[in-house]
């Protein structure tokens, strides 16, 4: 059936912030050595350590996993027509794991005391919310309002008036404070700064 409803669709947007108050970090341990089954130990032993370290830094047993682990050869290709040169390979073991806390307080201590445990690779650091919902319903309030208020100045320059809501969809965004370092300056204060959710509205109204 043909719909002949007069129609002004309009788009709104809105944002929200808090603090973050959630911290997730990437770090492990790389060992070289002749012997793979050096490499491999002293790997494991300074990981071992590195995980007492969160332990006692007040991180979580439950909250800490195994992210990847590889045990490598660092030999290069010789180019093509050049000198075989009968070389050693060189083995690479890296253990990485991955680590949360529900506070940011004191990330970069936590940190110190894996990297003096033997962690020598922080591979990420992030910061999220624990519960980002109220944000979310904030940022979603804000673009229904913002998307209202558009409609009503389009109605009023187009000398129409707006009638019922037909149509409302949405969606989010989810703007973080994002730290990746290979090196990490454990001497520098870590800020976590604030999270920010933004939320999206198309809205169809009916007008006559």
């Amino acid at each position: 059936q043909e719909d002949n409803t007069s129609k002004i669709i309009v788009q709104g947007e809105g944002r929200a912030s808090a603090p973050a108050d959630r911290v997730t970090v990437v770090l492990g341990v790389e060992t070289r050595d002749a012997s793979a089954a050096i490499a491999a130990a002293e790997n494991a032993r300074l990981m071992n350590e590195t995980i007492a370290a969160l332990l006692s830094a007040g991180v979580a047993e439950s909250e800490i996993q195994t992210s990847s682990y590889s045990l490598s050869t660092s030999q290069a290709e010789e180019p093509f027509g050049s000198e075989i040169r009968d070389e050693s390979p060189e083995f690479i073991a890296t253990n990485m794991v991955t680590f949360s806390m529900n506070r940011t307080d004191g990330v970069g201590k936590v940190l110190d005391a894996a990297v003096s445990s033997g962690s020598n690779r922080i591979q990420e650091i992030s910061f999220s919310l624990i519960d980002p919902r109220p944000q979310k319903d904030l940022a979603l309030t804000r673009a229904i309002e913002d998307a209202a208020r558009k409609a009503d100045t389009a109605a009023r320059a187009a000398g129409v008036t707006l009638g019922r809501v037909l149509e409302i969809s949405e969606g989010y965004g989810y703007v973080s404070a994002d730290t990746r370092s290979a090196v990490f300056d454990l001497a520098t204060p870590i800020q976590a700064g604030s999270m920010e959710i933004t939320a999206s509205v198309t809205m169809t109204y009916e007008i006559s």
